[in-house]
């Protein structure tokens, strides 16, 4: 005779029950995986943008900057604060004006002008 099996006594089995666990946490654990990379992913992008951004601002001013120091170099620029500090400062005569070769080892270096004497240099000692 064959046992009823709504009065039998079956052993509870947990191997299911411990797939079914093992299942859920992979899953759970995925997600969550997944969920923490695009946040990392998006705060990184956003850091990304900030640094590109701060990038462009930073070659602006450098660009600003570089034409400010052009404009102080200018030759006009320096001959009008020369005659608003009143330093009484004037341009050199050409005789006076002594040429280096860009090469010290080519030679000697390129006569002077016609009709004008060589520079001479001459000591003076304080009184």
């Amino acid at each position: 005779m064959t046992a009823n099996r709504k009065n039998g006594q079956r052993p509870v089995r947990f191997g299911p029950l411990f797939g079914l666990v093992l299942a859920f946490l992979f899953a759970s654990g995925a997600g969550l995986g997944y969920i923490w990379h695009r946040n990392r992913n998006a705060q990184l992008s956003r850091q990304v943008a900030q640094k590109r951004a701060q990038l462009e601002a930073l070659r602006l001013q450098n660009q600003a900057l570089e034409r400010q120091l052009e404009v102080l170099r200018s030759h006009p620029y320096l001959l009008r604060r020369v005659q608003e500090l009143n330093l009484g400062l004037v341009l050199p005569q050409p005789e006076q004006i002594l040429r280096l070769p860009a090469n010290p080892r080519a030679g000697s270096p390129p006569p002077p002008p016609a009709g004008s004497e060589p520079a001479r240099f001459t000591a003076q000692t304080a009184k």
